[in-house]
């Protein structure tokens, strides 16, 4: 293998090297070393291939009218929801305020999240089990990273 062969086998192992420091490494000019350089980006770039594209689904069309209902079902009417839980933040907020409490951001969200889900038990059907675990799982992120296992 001569020194060109050797220099552009070089750049394909170590990309990132300058070229001045594989001049003074191989003994070869910088003029060399940048021309061996521009030969192995040639190539590497000449070789490559865009992925095959994988054939995406159709995208499923949906009843936005059909997915409200079905939501009205489990959670009641948006409107008196959003009452409800618009005042309950509101109440925490000012309470929070009055007492010169301050909470990270996860904390807040986390208790913001809860509002929400009892809002949803509250103002729809309470036995809907996932507003439960939800409830739980919020209040769980926040313990868990008080104790140093942030998610």
């Amino acid at each position: 293998m001569n020194k060109s062969d050797k220099i552009r086998e070089y750049f394909r192992k170590h990309p990132d090297a300058a070229p001045t420091a594989v001049a003074s490494k191989f003994g070869a000019s910088k003029p060399m070393t940048y021309k061996m350089r521009s030969q192995v980006v040639a190539e590497s770039t000449s070789a490559w291939q865009p992925p095959e594209m994988v054939p995406m689904p159709e995208p499923q069309k949906t009843d936005i009218d059909a997915t409200l209902n079905e939501r009205g079902q489990d959670y009641g009417r948006f409107k008196d929801g959003a009452a409800l839980m618009q005042g309950i933040k509101r109440l925490l907020a000012a309470h929070a305020t009055k007492h010169n409490k301050t909470f990270t951001d996860d904390q807040w969200e986390a208790l913001e999240m809860i509002v929400h889900k009892i809002g949803r038990i509250v103002n729809g059907n309470p036995d809907k089990v996932d507003s439960w675990t939800d409830i739980a799982g919020y209040a769980k992120l926040v313990a868990d990273r008080l104790q140093g296992n942030a998610r």
